[in-house]
């Protein structure tokens, strides 16, 4: 304002400002007052004469649009603060109410950018209130079943996405719908092994159907936005959703194309990690393969799992190659390692998942003498090709 008495007056600092509203009540009035100030943005346009009269009416309405837009600002900051006092109550009735306010004002003064913003806010209230669902009916160990309701809740998420990415021309809205499809993917992936649909739905669609065609979505969206690394991660959850299916009771074997499919979404998603570099995302690596190999254990044909944990040693003798040229001191994530006299050895997860697969296919009775020798060299952590042998 330039009057320091007024700029330095305890009663319009910032830091006191929102409690002297809340205090007095004042806020509601405020709001009040700017509402009946931009009245005029709901009745009929200004006139486009050249006259004073003329020229005057655009100036209060270019006012009133100034107006209108610190209105939005208020109610998008009041949200915002609602959220923070009331999320953990559960009361986020008035975040929306506000949020739902402050996005009309802000398209009634023609801020289609800020709009945008407000839409993205409000699609992170849906997906946090999604989750709020989930959390408090979490129990025994299992999450909540997905419910139709809260199903209708991540799509509103999605919704604000996609009308922020509208109002923006696709400046806004787009990265944070394929984020939201990707997380709507995740949410359903976990409940795949024991939720065969939506709870109180019409639906026919079944939980990995739904949760296949987010994971498109996002995938497709994020390489639109040349976004390799999360196309990367949706390929690695596509491959997972296969395999979390089969953990349902009484699920059918793999059909050799959607084997095929998963196969190729796992290899996709380990391709680029290997590219990327292997000491940088091992731990993607190492499990975008152990993915690979679980779906090559899924074959229906003797050998299968001889050949899931010869794929597990080319990929572990891959790794150690290239950890072993690094000073021990220079290698992230030690733990993920066997080390032995200073040097990296083998892949613990790797060698893990080789024993499991060793034993499963001696339970299931076939290829046993081949098995017996590939489990040996598995508790030994010696290399399971003649390749990983040769190496120094």
């Amino acid at each position: 304002i330039g009057d320091e008495a007024v700029r330095d007056d305890p009663l319009v600092r910032d830091d006191l400002r929102r409690a002297l509203l809340e205090e007095k009540g004042a806020l509601k009035q405020s709001l009040l007052l700017y509402e009946r100030a931009t009245l005029r943005l709901r009745k009929a346009p200004a006139s486009d004469e050249d006259t004073a009269p003329g020229q005057r009416r655009r100036q209060e309405d270019q006012a009133t649009i100034n107006i209108a837009r610190k209105l939005a600002h208020l109610y998008n900051e009041e949200a915002r603060a609602t959220l923070v006092r009331d999320f953990a109550n559960s009361n986020t009735e008035e975040a929306e109410d506000l949020l739902l306010q402050a996005h009309r004002w802000m398209v009634l003064s023609g801020d289609s950018s800020n709009a945008s913003r407000v839409l993205l806010n409000l699609s992170e209230l849906h997906a946090r209130r999604a989750e709020l669902v989930s959390n408090d009916g979490a129990g025994g160990g299992q999450s909540c079943p997905l419910s139709e309701e809260r199903y209708q809740l991540w799509l509103k998420c999605v919704d604000c996405c996609e009308e922020a990415a509208r109002l923006s021309d696709n400046a806004l809205g787009r990265r944070e719908g394929a984020y939201a499809h990707l997380r709507i993917g995740v949410h359903m992936m976990v409940q795949v092994p024991w939720q065969q649909g939506l709870v109180n739905s019409k639906r026919t669609e079944s939980l990995y159907e739904l949760a296949d065609r987010h994971f498109g979505k996002a995938l497709r969206l994020f390489d639109e936005l040349r976004e390799d690394r999360e196309v990367a991660v949706c390929h690695f959850h596509m491959a997972d959703l296969v395999l979390q299916e089969q953990k349902f009771p009484g699920a059918p074997p793999l059909s050799k194309p959607r084997l095929t499919s998963a196969l190729r979404h796992a290899r996709r998603s380990a391709e680029y990690w290997e590219r990327g570099g292997l000491p940088q995302f091992a731990k993607d690596f190492i499990a975008s393969h152990i993915r690979i190999a679980r779906l090559l254990e899924c074959q229906q044909r003797v050998g299968a799992i001889a050949e899931a944990c010869e794929h597990l040693s080319v990929c572990e003798s891959k790794l150690v190659a290239q950890l072993v040229q690094l000073p021990l001191a220079d290698v992230e994530n030690k733990e993920l390692y066997i080390i032995n006299d200073g040097v990296v050895k083998g892949v613990a997860a790797f060698r893990r998942e080789m024993g499991r697969a060793c034993q499963s296919g001696l339970r299931q009775g076939e290829d046993v003498e081949r098995l017996k020798g590939l489990y040996r060299k598995v508790l030994r952590n010696e290399p399971l090709h003649a390749a990983a042998a040769a190496a120094p």
